[in-house]
């Protein structure tokens, strides 16, 4: 890898401002992270470049008079007031005078300069330590900025709480992405924005990754792992060598943990060593009792672990195992699958993944499904209800209708299961309720849900209340119903002590809504506060709640005449329900933007909408009686500015005129049957008449006769 200076403004003058202002700067930061060069680069475009002196270590500088020699010689090239000192002596108090002599020539020169040693790791020691102290302390023109994986052997809290002390570290050293592009002399690859992502900064890994655009960058590649191997690695003491390459497949590292896998009992100082010896180690808490290795690092260690002989798979055991101990079943599921365990895996699986999909982690339990074995997963309806639940939650309808029709014939266990179902049967059962739901089957969701119902008893509270949604949002879609409202109450008085947020949002929302329609606005919007507050109050509020709670809250807003609000509502419910095949949800909300749109006189892209939703309409088997009616309505209002603006002079009808814009927007015969509710025979009958009556031989020419007398389709 080539070695160059690149200009970096925003770390250049990150480095000037420290250097220029502070008695002390420290830069710290993992191997490869541009340390040097990025001193190379400050210095060279620093206005007050002739007053920095710059020496890299060795390590030979351990040793004081080495060290001090090469002070020396680094002073003496930027000012000749040095040049004058005599070597340094071996005798640590002579060395102490010669140390104070120095230290009153830095006070003596006219200006200041900077004193910026590179590598400091090097000279780790004792002796340089407290001789260097010295310096820092001393009262001098002097300032100095320390380089090196490491923080330097000086006690540092003193001056970080005077403000004497400058610190840049590997979030000040890491490249941006704009940065990262730069090295390239073509537009970024997709490979490369994902080299971008995965590299976190690291400068080194970004330069791999640039020689070789079109490659992924993994830390197992060559390059990137001879680096880790030769510079990383080689330096550190045998034992953290050891202890970085039996943690290796850890994505957490905690001290009690890395014991546990690696049979140490100095967890937690070997990491608190790592954490200071500048390897990839990053703290994820402020008292550093946890951390993680840096992903490529990680990877790294991976193929190390294996060159060495590691038993990895023993390891992702214990791991496993010592994370269900100290309940934490999501974090052992991946070791156990990393390890093989498909069996334990699955158990813990049928277990937790409720709860992961409760606060919104739908993609981790899909990722632990895709894992296992096809005949493993087949094998075991919990598991198979558990990818139904899961792809129901991210849109996926067609592979929960695949796990729903295996779990029918898959072998099940009798009785309750860990997820709060009384029986695999009565997770079927719910699971089709939920689908027939999105697909737009009302009647099919009600007979599935009650039948769902039927098998919870009240000790299944968490998945009555489920069923209970379902019931309710399929009975309000249904029709006019004078228990409705009655039951939302009862969903709502019941969930909330059971803590089943999803259940408590649809039907606070659903309530919400409700009760605008009969009036009562005040009472509506507060259900709405109180459901929002309920999302506000979880991790990550699951995708059917946020679905219900956007829907009604624009219908609570049209009715309330908060245009502006219902619009985005609405639109934010159409997005949501497209992505996750939600039908209903989507054809509810494309009817309110038709009704606004149509209340604000914009006939054409109301018209768009009511296509939309004739089409959305025609997929659902049994949307019920409330969107049926609804639709007619826009349509019938579409219907009625057509016949309040006669066109083309009265040369057709105002049934033939609306057939004829409806074939201008490339309506098929049987859309235009649904839109205008009449048969495909009727249409047929419409447009031979229009034909005689225009003198023309097909619909195409029609059209243009009908927009050239007037006609505004």
């Amino acid at each position: 890898m080539t070695r160059t200076t690149r200009a970096r403004p925003v770390l250049e003058r990150r480095l000037e401002t420290a250097a220029w202002q502070h008695r002390l700067t420290v830069v710290h930061a993992p191997a490869g992270w541009g340390k040097s060069l990025g001193l190379a680069a400050w210095i060279a475009s620093s206005a007050r470049g002739n007053r920095i002196a710059r020496a890299e270590l060795d390590p030979d500088c351990s040793e004081p008079v080495v060290f001090w020699t090469r002070v020396a010689e680094a002073l003496a090239g930027t000012d000749d007031r040095f040049a004058g000192l005599d070597t340094p002596p071996a005798g640590v108090d002579d060395r102490r005078t010669w140390i104070a002599e120095l230290v009153a020539t830095g006070l003596s020169a006219p200006a200041d300069l900077v004193l910026a040693l590179d590598n400091v790791e090097r000279i780790d020691t004792p002796a340089v330590g407290d001789e260097l102290a010295l310096l820092v302390l001393g009262r001098s023109r002097i300032r100095l900025l320390l380089a090196g994986r490491t923080r330097p052997p000086l006690a540092l809290a003193r001056l970080r709480a005077s403000g004497a002390l400058a610190e840049i570290d590997a979030g000040d050293l890491a490249f941006s992405a704009d940065e990262a592009r730069s090295l390239l002399d073509s537009p970024a690859t997709p490979e490369f924005e994902e080299a971008i992502r995965r590299a976190e900064g690291w400068p080194v890994a970004l330069r791999f990754a640039a020689g070789q655009p079109h490659e992924r960058l993994r830390g197992d590649h060559h390059h990137l792992y001879d680096y880790v191997v030769e510079e990383v690695l080689a330096p550190l003491p045998a034992n953290l060598r050891r202890f970085l390459l039996g943690t290796a497949g850890l994505d957490w590292l905690g001290g009690p943990l890395c014991d546990a896998v690696t049979g140490g009992d100095d967890g937690s100082g070997m990491l608190a060593r790592l954490d200071r010896a500048g390897v990839f180690v990053v703290p994820l808490d402020r008292r550093r009792l946890w951390f993680r290795y840096h992903p490529l690092f990680r990877e790294a260690l991976h193929r190390a672990a294996a060159a060495e002989g590691v038993d990895t798979e023993a390891a992702h055991r214990r791991a496993a195992r010592w994370f269900v101990d100290h309940g934490m079943p999501d974090r052992a599921i991946a070791h156990l699958l990393a390890a093989g365990d498909e069996a334990e895996a699955g158990e813990l699986i049928a277990s937790t993944y409720w709860r992961m999909l409760d606060v919104g982690r739908t993609a981790t339990v899909l990722a632990w499904i895709d894992r296992l074995a096809p005949e493993h997963l087949h094998a075991d309806a919990r598991l198979l209800l558990a990818h139904a639940s899961a792809s129901l939650f991210a849109g996926r309808t067609g592979d929960v209708h695949l796990a729903l029709a295996l779990a029918e014939t898959a072998p099940a266990r009798q009785g309750p299961l860990a997820d709060g179902l009384p029986s695999v049967d009565a997770g079927i059962a719910l699971g089709r309720a939920s689908l027939s739901a999105l697909r737009g089957n009302v009647g099919e969701a009600v007979r599935w849900a009650r039948r769902a119902r039927a098998m919870h008893g009240p000790e299944h509270f968490t998945q009555r209340a489920n069923c209970d949604i379902i019931l309710a949002g399929s009975a309000y879609y249904a029709g006019p119903g004078d228990d409705v409202e009655f039951r939302l109450t009862e969903i709502v008085e019941s969930a909330t002590p059971m803590r089943n947020t999803a259940a408590e949002v649809a039907g606070r929302a659903t309530l919400a809504r409700v009760r605008a329609e009969r009036g009562d606005l005040p009472a509506a919007w507060e259900q709405l506060a109180r459901a929002e507050a309920l999302i506000g109050s979880r991790y990550a509020a699951l995708p059917f709640a946020d679905r219900v709670f956007a829907l009604c809250h624009a219908a609570v807003a049209q009715h309330s005449g908060a245009v502006d609000t219902a619009v985005a509502g609405f639109t934010n419910a159409h997005d949501l329900a497209i992505a996750a095949t939600d039908r209903i949800t989507a054809l509810d909300a494309t009817l309110g933007l038709a009704e606004l749109e149509l209340d604000a006189g914009r006939v054409e892209t109301a018209r768009r909408w009511s296509d939309e939703a004739a089409r959305l309409l025609a997929e659902c088997e049994d949307p019920g009686q409330r969107l049926r009616s609804r639709q007619a309505a826009v349509r019938a209002r579409l219907a009625d500015r057509v016949a309040a603006d006669p066109t083309a002079g009265g040369l057709v009808t105002a049934r033939q005129g609306a057939i004829l814009q409806a074939v201008a927007r490339g309506l098929s015969d049987a859309a235009i049957a649904a839109e205008l509710g009449v048969s495909v025979r009727t249409v047929h009958a419409h447009l031979r008449a229009v034909n005689a009556r225009l003198r023309v031989h097909c619909r195409a020419d029609a059209v243009r006769v009908y927009r050239a007398r007037g006609g505004p389709a």
